[in-house]
This record gives C-alpha cells, sequence and structure tokens, in this order.
C-alpha cells in the first residue's frame, strides 16, 4: 500500500508541475486583423512596443521582419504570400500564426479551477495521513 501512496504523490506532483505551463501568467496573441495587417497583443490586453514580426513563406523562408507599430499592428505588403508569422517581444513571449490554422485557447477558469482541486486533494491526503 505505501507503493500506491508514492505512486499517487508523484502523480500529483508531476500535475502540479505541468499545471503552470499551461496555465502561464498571461501569453500573447497574433490574428491577421486585415488583409496586410496583424495585430499582436498579450492575452490581458497591451503590446510591447519592442516586439518584432516575422513573415515566412509556405517553404519557410523569411519574407520580411519589422517591429509592431503604436498600436500592435505591424503592417506589410497584402500581395505577400504570407503562410506564417513570428511575434517575439525579446522577454520570452512568443505568438504564432499559421494560414488555415484556427487559433485555440485554453479557458482561463477550468485551468483556476484544476489547480485548486488538485491542490485539494493534496491536502485532504495529507491531513488522513496525519489521522492514521
Amino acid at each position: 500500500m505505501l507503493k500506491f501512496n508514492k505512486r499517487f504523490f508523484l502523480c500529483l506532483i508531476a500535475l502540479l508541475v505541468l499545471i503552470p505551463g499551461v496555465a502561464s501568467a498571461h501569453g500573447m496573441l497574433l490574428r491577421l486583423e486585415e488583409p496586410g495587417m496583424f495585430k499582436v497583443e498579450y492575452d490581458g490586453g497591451g503590446f510591447s512596443p519592442r516586439t518584432e514580426v516575422v513573415l515566412y513563406d509556405e517553404e519557410g523562408r523569411e519574407l520580411e521582419r519589422g517591429l509592431v507599430d503604436e498600436e500592435g499592428k505591424y503592417h506589410f505588403d497584402e500581395n505577400l504570400a504570407v503562410y506564417r508569422a513570428v511575434a517575439d517581444d525579446g522577454m520570452g513571449h512568443r505568438a504564432e500564426y499559421k494560414e488555415g490554422v484556427e487559433e485555440k485557447t485554453i479557458p482561463k477558469v477550468p485551468v483556476v479551477i484544476a489547480v485548486f482541486a488538485v491542490v485539494a486533494v493534496i491536502f485532504v491526503v495529507f491531513n488522513k495521513k496525519k489521522k492514521v
């Protein structure tokens, strides 16, 4: 029975280690707002003026690069065959756009609930051990 408890505990620790990677403080979004214009922003709002956007074609060749403007927008020639774009603020935040791929985000409320649930389970397990 002791081995089961160790395995259970290790699984809980693994979950706690993995959840913060999913529930980061804030992420960066890169959206094609209209032909010839990308919008870069953090998911909580705002942007970094030093964010660089790099455009690539379907073969992975760089088409152009540049910084966002004072509104967090990056304008480019809409006739460019942009297949992929990457935004990087130089502080660890990075976002990617890929033609034809719909943006998927993880809702924050379920992640927060999951974190609290895991912490509660750990609390209950340790409290039962102390009483026994």
